[in-house]
């Protein structure tokens, strides 16, 4: 799949790799996850505006690295790629390259981070039971799932639709 990367993607990857320049099989890992990331999140960009999804991501993956100091490959790894199974839709070829690209433990934590699909009737109960499981799991998901939503906090503080933000802050605080 053919994918043009803009500079601030560029960048952020640029920045993303540097605590990580001593260890080529780190880089080689982080490269991978960003390559099968953004071949994944190719063409999807957030909500209305012009902005790759990929840069999403990769701000998820900064906050670890950058702001929390997280400079372990397997959580980055997992930030880069912690929509991938949403934004594929569940596709099965995503979902088995995952598994085997990157081994059970990444998978495993991406699943942990996949939000349950929902409707109107369902949503809050499934939301409520999902964040438990994060809550109650391992730190690294946790970890993760509060850069995401950090992100994505900083991203809808500009939005125009502020009952959406709104909506946002409180989900987030419960």
């Amino acid at each position: 799949m053919q994918w043009n990367l803009n500079n601030s993607t560029k960048l952020a990857f640029s920045r993303l790799i540097q605590p990580f320049g001593d260890n080529l099989n780190d880089v080689v890992k982080i490269t991978k996850a960003f390559s099968f990331a953004a071949n994944v999140y190719s063409g999807i960009f957030r909500n209305e505006s012009h902005e790759p999804y990929i840069n999403h991501a990769m701000k998820v993956a900064l906050i670890l690295s950058d702001e929390l100091k997280v400079h372990d490959v397997d959580t980055i790894c997992v930030a880069i790629l912690h929509d991938a199974i949403e934004k594929s839709k569940e596709d099965s070829a995503v979902v088995e390259d995952l598994r085997s690209n990157f081994g059970d433990s990444i998978y495993d934590t991406i699943r942990i981070l996949t939000e349950p699909k929902t409707n109107e009737e369902n949503r809050e109960k499934l939301l409520v039971k999902y964040f438990e499981n994060i809550s109650k799991g391992p730190k690294m998901p946790r970890f993760i799932k509060l850069a995401d939503r950090l992100d994505n906090a900083r991203f809808l503080k500009n939005d125009r639709k502020k009952e959406k933000a709104l909506r946002y802050k409180e989900e987030t605080q419960k």
